[in-house]
């Protein structure tokens, strides 16, 4: 018997920052599908506010070109600096209420879900993470991708482990 056709979602992972925010374009059928990634990054001599309109912009335009129905976004680990983790969290927040405004179903990882699903260990460092992003996808060839970029791919790859999961639970229920 065939297996019914699946359509695929597409989906947008996201590596939230204030200063960079890694995007990464991916269809979900059984697998993550690499479309595109890249990075918005703001002007550190820009205020605050001002990269936040660019990082809401930015987004938008992405939005609007790809139209993911779905949204992968890494939750807030806590920093030293306070500082900075105040601002990841207002721009978090702004990331996820432009996703909401385009329609986007949110989904959170935190960092640990991630490194175990792309990886297999949750204690896993960024240099595993970047191998296996790389063994996983097919990156693109004529682009440089820089750590948040490979950070917004693994959490599109985590979408679409935990995805498989969440169906087969239900599934048995």
């Amino acid at each position: 018997m065939k297996k019914p056709q699946t359509n695929p979602i597409t989906v947008i992972g996201i590596d939230p920052g204030y200063d960079r925010v890694g995007w990464a374009i991916g269809t979900l059928t059984n697998t993550f599908t690499l479309v595109d990634a890249g990075c918005i990054q703001t002007n550190k001599k820009d205020a605050i506010f001002d990269r936040y309109q660019q990082i809401t912009s930015e987004l938008s335009e992405l939005v609007a070109k790809y139209h993911p129905s779905e949204a992968a976004i890494e939750t807030l680990y806590f920093s030293k600096n306070t500082t900075t983790a105040f601002r990841v969290s207002e721009a978090r927040g702004i990331i996820i209420a432009s996703l909401l405004k385009d329609n986007c179903h949110i989904f959170e990882y935190n960092p640990v879900e991630i490194k175990q699903a792309v990886t297999g260990n949750g204690a896993a460092n960024k240099t595993a993470v970047e191998k296996m992003v790389q063994m996983q996808t097919t990156l693109p060839k004529n682009k440089k991708l820089i750590d948040d970029a490979i950070d917004a791919i693994a959490v599109g790859i985590t979408h679409a482990v935990k995805g498989r999961i969440t169906k087969l639970t239900s599934r048995l229920a």
